[in-house]
């Protein structure tokens, strides 16, 4: 089996919050999981400790990474610095098929039970957003940043943010848009990362067993 599909593999469980902060990953039972022998797996965990998701313990072990408060809302910040310009740029691009495809993926968002639908409806939504924006560079690092955002989304134990305020900043920034608002729209982006954060790091959180 290719080392990159293990990579793969454990890189979104690990953004997705399936392997907690903490997590130990064993190599035998990550070989054994993956039907491999050990040689491709240790690959695939050089891999991940390069990327930081994981580290290695003083005992020679490979743990899932914490991730921190200030590292959170370092990621808050830089996401609303290049989403609104990313927004900036494809706003006055956006068609009004584009629009009523956000508004109904935000409609579907506000209804939706299983956090991983919801995660995925939520980049959607945004990607549609930014879908007129021509730097491909500044995507790819909005999508990075994204990816590292979704483990920030699992410090949390119970109580996340209830979903009507998701929907109603979504709809505000579609709205905007829509009258050709592209500042307020801009404004909407920009508080609705920065207080998704904000709520986030306000509940309490529950310490890797």
């Amino acid at each position: 089996m290719d080392p990159n599909i293990i990579f793969s593999t454990l890189r979104d469980e690990i953004e997705s919050g399936t392997l907690a902060p903490g997590s130990v990953l064993k190599q035998e039972l990550i070989a054994e999981r993956f039907e491999v022998s050990r040689q491709p797996v240790r690959h695939a965990l050089t891999q991940l400790l390069g990327s930081g998701l994981v580290v290695r313990r003083p005992d020679r072990s490979v743990a899932v990474a914490a991730i921190s408060e200030r590292e959170a809302a370092e990621l808050s910040e830089l996401r609303a610095i290049l989403e609104t310009a990313a927004l900036h740029r494809s706003a006055p691009t956006l068609t009004a098929a584009a629009l009523r495809r956000a508004e109904r993926l935000n409609v579907e968002l506000s209804e939706e039970d299983d956090p991983v639908r919801i995660e995925d409806l939520d980049r959607q939504f945004h990607r549609v957003l930014y879908g007129g924006c021509e730097n491909v560079r500044l995507l790819t690092i909005v999508d990075g940043l994204r990816r590292e955002a979704r483990r920030a989304h699992h410090l949390q134990g119970q109580g996340t943010r209830a979903r009507v305020d998701f929907f109603n900043e979504h709809a505000a920034i579609v709205s905007a848009c829509a009258a050709g608002d592209f500042e307020a729209a801009a404004d909407h982006l920009r508080r609705h990362l920065t207080e998704t954060t904000a709520k986030l790091l306000s509940t309490p959180t529950k310490e890797p067993s």
